[in-house]
Parts: structure tokens; C-alpha cells; sequence
């Protein structure tokens, strides 16, 4: 597993998200959140929003050709991809 450091939690686990995950942070605009099975050896696995999510049904399963354009990988760091799990997924991890 690879390590970021976040400005705001310091030293993490890097995950790796849509654009439009990290970006709905910032706005504080909900985008959905899918991804990958969780395992012990990875808790946190690659996530995006319903639009990519939408496009990559489009292509069976498969990140290409408009499903892989949109997607523009964004790097978290753990605490952050925890916050927007709970955050694009209905709760609020502000309050």
C-alpha cells in the first residue's frame, strides 16, 4: 500500500478516486459513490461517482475509451476517502 500526505490528516493510506468524488469534497455536491469489492488487504479500493459509473457500464465493465476520459484519477488519502464514502453516499462527516 502507498502512503500521501494530507495537509489536514498527515501521513495515509493513498486511495484513488474519480474526479468528480474529489471534486464534489470542495462544492460539497453529492456524486454517488461505487467501488470495488474491500478486502483485509485493501479497505479503501478505487471508487467513482454514477456518471463514470454509468459510462463504464457502457463499455461492460471495461475503463476505456469515454468511461477512462472522464475519469481523470484523482488521489486521496485515506481520511479523505472515508469522508467522501460517508459524504457522497448520503451522511454528513462534517457535523
Amino acid at each position: 500500500m502507498s502512503e500521501v500526505r494530507c495537509a489536514t490528516h498527515g501521513l495515509q493510506q493513498a486511495t484513488f478516486v474519480c474526479q468528480h468524488i474529489a471534486d464534489g469534497l470542495l462544492t460539497r455536491n453529492r456524486v454517488g459513490f461505487f467501488w470495488t469489492d474491500e478486502t483485509p488487504e485493501n479497505p479503501r479500493p478505487d471508487a467513482w461517482c454514477s456518471a463514470c459509473n454509468d459510462r463504464v457500464q457502457a463499455t461492460n465493465g471495461d475503463w476505456i475509451g469515454e468511461a477512462l476520459a472522464h475519469l481523470e484519477v484523482k488521489t486521496l488519502c485515506g481520511a479523505c476517502y472515508d469522508m467522501a464514502k460517508v459524504f457522497h453516499t448520503g451522511d454528513n462527516p462534517w457535523s
